[in-house]
């Protein structure tokens, strides 16, 4: 299958990995004062770089998907042929492909356009904190209407979204509008506590799936197991960071020398661990594609009786 050939190129889930945990490693380093002279940019730069090549990815995946679909319409014409597969509809699989590359393209640069953000404030100084989060309110406000609207997401996951977009509000009231420790009306604390609720809830659902498959209550195929565990100790140690970097951190006590490294190591390890999990199920998804070329995807729909016939 042409499709194959996709395998041959580097998983765009270990492009954007790498990227992303060698930034946060030297955001990390920066913060803590352990690389202190380092260039946003430099810090910026992997990240920008996993962005192009995920869009590479998406190209190379675009024009697979096309020669396959010719492919597949050629030899579905051919009457003499007496391959089940030339008689399979591969409209499903176009659907997915399309759903799936639209949302990862879009999201991708939501996120690239807010690092890009990111990067004027923390050069100019002039840009405030609400703009700088403009493709982060797009996507949090995105989900959230998503999960409300068209009820697509599961009440959990809407209450996720709220945490959030609860966190960035008092963010932008603190940075933006005066609400500093001094007044005790929003510190750190409260703007980092609804993440910490967030990642709490993230890891007991996780936890639970994890537990129920192991008592039967779910089944899920061995990749599927394998990236709810990446992501159970992903959410348990980004808590661990998160209430290192609020507690610890700020002190800087003797043992800060100590904590800074243990926080330069904790970062990237994360987003290793969330990479190698989206990536382990990528593969099985893309394995169920190539051998049902997306037919699961089909469910049974009422007819309606329509001018031109039943529909």
């Amino acid at each position: 299958m042409i499709l194959t050939q996709t395998c041959s190129h580097p998983s765009p889930q270990l492009i954007i990995t790498i990227g992303f945990a060698t930034t946060v490693g030297l955001g990390m380093a920066r913060w803590t004062g352990m690389l202190p002279n380092l260039p946003y940019w430099i810090v910026l730069l992997p990240s920008w770089l996993s962005h192009f090549g995920l869009l590479g990815c998406h190209v190379a995946s675009a024009r697979a998907l096309s020669i396959f679909i010719a492919e597949a319409n050629q030899k579905r014409q051919r009457q003499d042929s007496t391959d089940h597969l030339d008689r399979t509809e591969y409209l499903p699989l176009l659907q997915r492909a399309l759903k799936f590359g639209l949302k990862t393209g879009l999201i991708s640069f939501c996120i690239f356009l807010f690092e890009v953000l990111v990067y004027l404030r923390l050069v100019k100084g002039t840009m405030s904190l609400g703009v700088a989060l403009t493709p982060i309110w797009i996507i949090v406000v995105a989900g959230f209407l998503d999960g409300i609207i068209c009820k697509t997401q599961h009440f959990v996951r809407v209450v996720c979204w709220a945490l959030l977009f609860a966190s960035m509000v008092l963010a932008v009231l603190k940075a933006d509008h005066g609400f500093d420790d001094d007044d005790d009306v929003v510190s750190w604390r409260m703007v980092i506590s609804p993440i910490v609720a967030m990642l709490s809830i993230s890891s007991a659902a996780l936890i639970y799936i994890v537990y129920g498959h192991q008592v039967g209550y779910y089944r899920l195929s061995e990749a599927q197991l394998t990236a709810g565990i990446l992501y159970s100790v992903a959410t348990l140690i980004c808590i661990l960071l998160v209430a290192t970097m609020s507690e610890v951190i700020p002190n800087d006590g003797e043992d800060a020398g100590d904590m800074h490294i243990f926080v330069v190591a904790l970062a990237p390890l994360i987003m290793v661990l969330v990479g190698m999990g989206a990536w382990t199920v990528s593969r099985d998804e893309f394995e169920r594609l190539l051998q049902f070329g997306g037919q699961a995807a089909i469910h049974p729909m009422r007819l309606r009786l329509e001018r031109l016939g039943w529909n």
